[in-house]
C-alpha cells in the first residue's frame, strides 16, 4: 500500500464592496486526520460483524429465512425446500448421502445448489450395464 500526501483543495474568492477590495482564502478539506477519525453518518449502519456477515450469507437472499436456523420456505427456489444440508438429490437419500448446499451457487443464481456425491453412483448404473447387454443381444437375434 502506498502512501500519497494529500494537499487541500483552496478556494479563493474576490469580492469587492464599494471601493473596498478583499481577498480569502479558505481550505475546503482539513487535515486528512481529521477526515479519518470520525466515520460518515452515511455508512455507520452499513458496517457488519464477522457474525452479522455470517448470519446474512446463511440465510436466502430472496426470501430472508435463517438457513443456519432450519428454516426454509417450501415456494422458494434459493431455498429449494432445504436449510444447509438435504438428502441425495440423485437418488432421493437412498444412499444415506448428505449433500451440502453451495451458498456462492445458490445466492447468485437464485436457485438451490448442492455440493456432494451420490453413494451409490460409485460403479456403473445397472443402466449403463444392461444397455450394451442389451443392444448385444438384439444384434445377434
Amino acid at each position: 500500500m502506498s502512501v500519497t500526501s494529500v494537499q487541500p483543495a483552496t478556494t479563493e474568492s474576490l469580492s469587492r464592496h464599494g471601493s473596498n477590495i478583499s481577498l480569502s482564502h479558505h481550505s475546503l478539506y482539513g487535515s486528512v486526520d481529521d477526515g479519518l477519525q470520525g466515520s460518515h453518518p452515511q455508512y455507520q449502519d452499513t458496517i457488519l460483524t464477522i457474525e452479522e456477515l455470517r448470519a446474512q450469507l446463511n440465510s436466502c437472499f430472496t426470501c430472508g429465512v435463517s438457513w443456519s436456523e432450519e428454516h426454509v420456505s417450501l415456494d422458494c427456489s434459493e431455498c429449494g425446500g432445504y436449510s444447509l444440508q438435504r438428502p441425495c438429490p440423485l437418488c432421493d437419500g437412498r444412499c444415506h448421502t448428505v449433500w451440502k448446499r453451495d451458498l456462492t451457487m445458490s445466492h447468485a443464481s437464485r436457485k438451490a445448489r448442492w455440493i456432494g456425491e451420490c453413494g451409490l453412483s460409485c460403479g456403473p448404473s445397472l443402466e449403463e450395464s444392461l444397455v450394451p447387454a442389451l443392444e448385444k443381444l438384439r444384434a445377434t437375434s
